[in-house]
Order: structure tokens, then C-alpha cells, then sequence
């Protein structure tokens, strides 16, 4: 198996020192070109002009967005010629065990030496170790992705057209109302119609069993397919902000996205807990194919770059996505009292306030998980549910 070491070279003549920032940072004595494909919205545009000045003229940063996940992962499949210049690009970690068990991403060799991956708390590490046959989660596998902003599934819902004595979503259990039949949009995700009914029934999202054909996992999907209207990556957005449907359920980023253009729409984290979402940065092993020696050794130092607290942000929130550094597995505030420097939000102190930056408290957060791949039995079990509900319908 391939793997990938960064920056690991003893030449004492590649490499110069240049002081920033108050501290040395190395440098290439030689010109060394970075190629990064981010997705969109998850790196500042100021991020490519800081990252070169920090390492110096030697580096020469390339940095283009990816128009989604999907698309970057679809053409790492493909083995399209536009992945084979790429040194690193972002996926979510969703797609983490199916990349891995296809060959589509490199491991990072001896990155316990990196002060990128020391730097990340235990939860962290554990996400993006992984089986280098099945890509499932392992705490004795190498490790393939470097973490650096998440997010959560949020509900959101529209005040004016939600149904008379409907009240506001404020937890998973709310979107199982049969009053809410046809007026509810979501993402093509299947995973999160099982996460939803997990979560409703007060089980993990990453349950080993799922209760078969005939149980109470069961009807809560059934009772929730009825209600979606719009299963569609894109249009379910596009149907929320026309007022086709009142209740929306997705990924923070996009929710958000459509909140701030309309005062009728109001975004909730569900209460009891939510699903967490990271955008990871990998190495598609496709440079191996193009490039002499493999992708460039100056990957680590954006790797650093992006993980930096200096680069942390927090006023706004969800909005922009989290850094993995602030959260720990047990909620927000264990990152400022690592990081004091790092600026709270200084508006908002409620659901209807994240907007303006407000996160909700601690308590949702340590009961919010990351969707792991499905054990064989729950899969087994859920696809046989889902055939069931068609078959019935």
C-alpha cells in the first residue's frame, strides 16, 4: 500500500528560515509548486495571499474551489485528467470509507509527528483513522484525512407557512408530526431519514441494530417519507425559499445560506443532539500518476496553515463552519479555554441568533455524533425496511 509522507526531507539546502508572525517558520530554498482544490465556501479568499506570505516566495500556491464534494469524489472515481495536478482536496467525511476502500486517497505516513495532527483533540484523530480495506473507523489504521472546519444538521422552518397549531420544530421528534405530510424538504441523503428516526426514538445514529423490518425505526421512516415533499440535494433549498415547503432539514452551511435572505425563515439545532459534518483535506492518489515522487512535500504546511488558531473564527459562527479545535467531543467551551484568544460571538444568545454567531450550549453538542459508516446488520436491516416501505406504498 502507498503512503504518503510529508515534508520530510533532511536536505539542509532545501529549506531556509524566515521569521513570521513573531515566530521561525522553514521555508523552501527552492521553488515548489501546491496545488489545492477546497470546497466552495470553506476556505477564505484571503487565505491563498496569507499562506504564501507565511512560507515565503518559494511556494507557489494554487488554490481553486470545487463547485461540491460530490463532484470532487465523482472525478477522483472517474480518474478525470483535472484530479491529476491536484496535491489535496476537500471531502466530507462521509466519504472517508468509501475513498479509502477504493484507492482514491493516500495515507499520511508519521503524521503523529506533525504538530497539525498532535494539535487535534482525541475525536478528531479517532474520525480519520481508518481500515485500509473496508474504510471503516479503526484505532489501528492510518490515517487519511486532516479535519479542519465541521458543522451539524440543522432543522429550519418558516413562520408564515408553517400549519395552524403546528408549533415550531425544536428536536427530531418534531418533523414525525402527521400535519407536516408534504411539507418537508431535505436532501437526496438517505442516511439522514435513518439518523433522523434513530435519533427521534433516542438511539445513536451509529446503532449496530436497527430494529428490522417490523419495528419502531421502521414506522418513524415510513412516517417521515410521507412527510418529505422534496428530496433533492439542490431543490429542496430551492423549494424552502419559495414557501413550497415550511420545514427543511440539512447540512448547517446550506440551511443557513438560505435563513439570512428571508425574516420568515428561523434555523433550530435540535435540542436532544444533532449529526456532525467535517470537511477534510485529502490526498487523491491520482498525483501519483502525474507527478514524479507523488504530490507536493508543502502539503503539511497547509495542512498546518489551515489548522492554525490563529486562523480561528468563531464570531461567526456556523455559519462559516466550526474549527476541529474548538470542539472536543464534549462541546464549545473546552476550545476557549484552550484557545483564549480565540473572540466569542458578542450577538445572540438564542436558536433564532445564529445568524449573528450564537452556537447552541454544550449539552446539544456532546450528545451530537458524527454518522459513521453502517455496521452490515443495520445496513442489511435498513435496506430491507426501505424495500418494505415501497413495496407497501
Amino acid at each position: 500500500m502507498t503512503s504518503l509522507t510529508l515534508a520530510t526531507s533532511s536536505d539542509a539546502n532545501a529549506r531556509t528560515t524566515i521569521a513570521y508572525e513573531g515566530s521561525t517558520r522553514e521555508a523552501y530554498a527552492f521553488d515548489v509548486p501546491l496545488k489545492a482544490l477546497a470546497s466552495r465556501g470553506s476556505v477564505t479568499s484571503a487565505s491563498e495571499r496569507e499562506f504564501a506570505s507565511a512560507q515565503g516566495k518559494r511556494i507557489k500556491f494554487t488554490l481553486k474551489t470545487s463547485m461540491s464534494i460530490a463532484e470532487v469524489v465523482n472525478a477522483m472515481a472517474k480518474k478525470e485528467r483535472k484530479m491529476m495536478d491536484v496535491d489535496c482536496a476537500t471531502i466530507g467525511d462521509e466519504w472517508l470509507a468509501y475513498c479509502v476502500a477504493n484507492g482514491l486517497i493516500l495515507p499520511f505516513a508519521d503524521c503523529e509527528r506533525s504538530a497539525w495532527f498532535r494539535g487535534l483533540p482525541p475525536i478528531w484523530r479517532a474520525l480519520v483513522r481508518r481500515d485500509s480495506r473496508t474504510g471503516n473507523v479503526s484505532a489501528s489504521g492510518n490515517v487519511y484525512g486532516a479535519p479542519y472546519r465541521f458543522g451539524c444538521a440543522t432543522l429550519a422552518y418558516r413562520t408564515d407557512k408553517l400549519p395552524k397549531g403546528v408549533a415550531p420544530p425544536r428536536d427530531w421528534v418534531d418533523l414525525f408530526d402527521p400535519r407536516l405530510k408534504g411539507l418537508i424538504g431535505m436532501p437526496n441523503a438517505p442516511r439522514m431519514v435513518l439518523s433522523a428516526a434513530l435519533k427521534a426514538e433516542g438511539m445513536s445514529v451509529n446503532a449496530a441494530d436497527v430494529g428490522g423490518v417490523d419495528g419502531r425505526v421502521r414506522r418513524r421512516v415510513e412516517t417521515l417519507r410521507a412527510n418529505v415533499k422534496v428530496f433533492d440535494d439542490l431543490q429542496y433549498l430551492q423549494a424552502f425559499a419559495c414557501g413550497d415547503v415550511a420545514v427543511v432539514v440539512g447540512p448547517s452551511e446550506d440551511v443557513l445560506s438560505v435563513a439570512r435572505r428571508s425574516s420568515f425563515i428561523r434555523v433550530v439545532v435540535p435540542a436532544s443532539g444533532t449529526t456532525l459534518w467535517s470537511d477534510v483535506w485529502v490526498v487523491p492518489s491520482a498525483t501519483l500518476q502525474n507527478k514524479s515522487g507523488g504530490p507536493s512535500p508543502a502539503v503539511e504546511q497547509w495542512i498546518e496553515y489551515s489548522l492554525q488558531p490563529a486562523r480561528v473564527n468563531m464570531r461567526v459562527g456556523l455559519k462559516g463552519g466550526i474549527s476541529p479545535l474548538m470542539f472536543d467531543g464534549s462541546g464549545i467551551e473546552g476550545g476557549y479555554a484552550r484557545y483564549p484568544s480565540v473572540t466569542r460571538p458578542v450577538l445572540g444568545n438564542k436558536d433564532e441568533d445564529m445568524l449573528k454567531g450564537w452556537l447552541p450550549p454544550d449539552s446539544v453538542w456532546a450528545a451530537s455524533e458524527f454518522q459513521l459508516p453502517l455496521s452490515d446488520r443495520a445496513r442489511a436491516q435498513y435496506v430491507a425496511m426501505s424495500r418494505a416501505i415501497v413495496g407497501a406504498n
